[in-house]
């Protein structure tokens, strides 16, 4: 076996243009990855405010209460900014005591994703249905 002394010119800046190559590809593949998790983290988060959500307005909260609970339940999606009440949805009849047993309660949380890589700007939406328990 040659020592690194002995090796040629070539041989020496072979490893520099294959880094060359390799890196961006390398680089790129690191970034999707903190990118991806950070919307997985994002949805889980987005998921369980829906739920929350819904929980509370299956009961009859009033709508304040749930967009507050919803908001509290995913404190920073994705790592980054809150959850707005703004952002906290719901449609339908609010469920009371005199609800048919059929009736629900559906809270839609949204989120706009800042990705570092790609999706950036992104809208996430979770929705969540439960029956009326009132």
């Amino acid at each position: 076996m040659l020592s690194n002394k002995h090796k040629g010119p070539l041989d020496r800046g072979a490893a520099a243009v294959e880094m060359a190559f390799v890196s961006p590809l390398l680089i790129a593949m690191i970034i999707g990855i903190i990118d991806f998790s950070r919307i997985f983290n994002a949805e889980i988060q987005l998921s369980q405010a829906a739920r929350e959500g819904a929980r509370l307005a299956s009961l009859g909260f009033a709508y304040s209460d749930v967009q507050t609970r919803a908001v509290l339940a995913a404190p920073h999606p994705a790592f980054g900014g809150p959850l707005l009440a703004g952002n906290v949805t719901q449609s339908g009849p609010a469920c009371t005591t005199s609800s048919p047993s059929d009736a629900v309660a559906t809270v839609q949380v949204t989120y706009t994703f800042q990705g570092i890589f790609w999706m950036n700007g992104s809208t996430l939406t979770q929705t969540a249905v439960m029956r009326c328990a009132g």
